[in-house]
């Protein structure tokens, strides 16, 4: 009789083991509300980061060991290969789990294959026309806002970072060997060509 009810407890125990974790997984159910998204409208967003912050991007999207601390690449090998990808990764995870929110459809960014800017980096295409880099070096002086700052459009402080701005650009490209020659008639080249005065047109 002692062994029948032992038993029964046993059992009786089971059930309710089951149907706890049923209404926890119940109750931790996510409700998301989808939000619409369309992969042909694109806007940027200027982001101004610490340096180590940049570094620890581009270490997740290039799949490298960390550094400072104790790392293992295949803990966040799912993440995306470029810095703009993890950073929209994680900004997408934010919302989802702050806010309950995800968007329809999975933007582009989130690509795991490489960016059309990492084929051309790969390859050693042009990145820039010339007059794209005169553009960029120009942006690096506050005379290129100096009309948008009287009219209102622009205050000395956006200026101010979007010359910094452009000066990380700059700084990035001549990172990986992609050199922007201040001439006005000189076509930005790979460090390890002659860098012609003309190699094509714009």
């Amino acid at each position: 009789m002692v062994e029948a009810t032992a038993a029964t407890t046993k059992q009786n125990f089971k059930e309710f083991a089951e149907n706890l974790e049923e209404v926890k997984a119940a109750a931790t159910t996510e409700v998301v509300q989808v939000l619409p998204i369309d992969a042909e409208q694109k806007d940027t967003i200027l982001v101004s980061v610490e340096e180590n912050i940049k570094k620890l991007l581009l270490k997740l999207a290039k799949k490298q060991e960390i550094g400072w601390v104790e790392s293992n690449p295949e803990d966040y090998a799912h993440l995306p290969n470029s810095i703009t990808g993890v950073i929209v990764y994680y900004i997408l995870k934010g919302i989802k789990d702050e806010l309950g929110y995800e968007f329809e459809k999975q933007p582009k960014s989130l690509t795991y294959n490489l960016s059309k800017h990492d084929r051309k980096v790969a390859g050693k295409k042009r990145l820039l026309t010339r007059d794209q880099k005169n553009e960029l070096i120009a942006k690096t002086q506050m005379g290129y806002y100096e009309d948008k700052m009287k009219s209102g459009e622009m205050d000395i402080n956006a200026a101010m970072f979007a010359i910094r701005d452009a000066y990380e650009r700059i700084q990035n490209f001549k990172e990986i060997g992609y050199i922007l020659p201040e001439q006005k008639t000189a076509y930005p080249h790979w460090a390890d060509e002659a860098g012609e005065e003309a190699k094509g047109e714009d």
